[in-house]
């Protein structure tokens, strides 16, 4: 059966633990009865505070005191007995009340490691970029989901100052905006990064003193944004040209009752084809109906 890396790392400790639990036990033997050599079993269990699972904890809990036990039955009896029993209870009192704490601890510690894994998946897994720079603009910490959109890694951003990946002319919005963080004063600027544009809000970053010890920034990727607005923009532009090549007739219209003229807003009558026109897109083609033909030309309406 092959080892695991933890079984590996934690076996010396183990043996350690087992090589001082036998040499109490046997200096229990070797000592007189009245002393309270047992209580040396608490020693051994603190060893197992960290890197041990609590089933050891408890297993060498119940060696220690099944061996407190048979060091009583072992050892030479004195004159006085109560002494030896007051001294084992003891013994075995201090052994499991350093078993509980340690397994109390065991279990805080353990909560606090499940806490920071969960926090780390979190920010590995935050849709958005989170860091924080020092008062010199270094990265010190980065995370966020965006960071694989981006080509990046947390460990190949840390370490990096923020004017390498930002402009550090003046007037460079990014650059100036963490600058202002610095000074106590937030902001935030949008920019691009590795063809992804990025809304980003910086804030300083105090101590609990409320000194300013960097700065703490999140951005957001704003890309499909983006392209849906500018989108849009298009698409308004293209309304909007189509409505300047539309006329459209509203309203009532005067007309001549016998000559069908027109009267526009300014008070001149104009041909029904003329205000038309003027006031759309259509164009007039002249012919003449056969009621007119016959009205007009009476000898030629037989051909119509």
């Amino acid at each position: 059966m092959r080892s695991t890396p933890y079984q590996r790392i934690n076996t010396p400790l183990i043996a350690v633990t087992l090589g001082f639990s036998a040499g109490v036990f046997v200096l229990d033997l070797a000592l007189p009865l009245g002393i309270a050599v047992p209580m040396l079993y608490a020693i051994p269990l603190l060893l197992t505070s960290k890197e041990l699972p609590r089933a050891f904890t408890l297993g060498l809990a119940t060696g220690a005191s099944c061996l407190t036990g048979l060091g009583f039955l072992l050892s030479s009896h004195g004159p006085e007995l109560w002494p030896a029993v007051a001294n084992r209870s003891l013994s075995l009192v201090t052994i499991w009340v350093t078993a509980i704490v340690v397994i109390l601890n065991k279990r805080a510690a353990q909560g606090q490691r499940d806490q920071w894994t969960q926090l780390r998946l979190l920010l590995e897994q935050l849709p958005a970029l989170l860091w924080v720079a020092d008062t010199n603009l270094t990265i010190t910490f980065v995370q966020g989901r965006i960071l694989s959109t981006l080509g990046l890694t947390a460990e190949g951003v840390v370490g990096t100052t923020v004017p390498e990946y930002f402009p550090v002319e003046p007037k460079a919005i990014p650059f100036e905006t963490h600058l202002r963080a610095l000074q106590g004063e937030p902001g935030s600027y949008v920019a691009t990064v590795k063809e992804r544009t990025l809304r980003a809000y910086v804030e300083p970053l105090r101590n609990l003193n409320g000194g300013i010890t960097g700065c703490i920034g999140i951005a957001l990727d704003i890309t499909e944004q983006k392209q849906l607005e500018a989108q849009r923009e298009g698409l308004i532009e293209e309304l909007r040209n189509a409505l300047t090549h539309i006329k459209t007739l509203r309203g009532l219209l005067p007309i001549c009752g016998s000559c069908k003229k027109i009267r526009d807003d300014r008070g001149s009558w104009k041909q029904i084809e003329t205000y038309i026109s003027d006031h759309s897109d259509a164009k007039f083609s002249h012919g003449i109906c056969p009621e007119c033909v016959q009205k007009l030309y009476t000898e030629w309406s037989s051909s119509y």
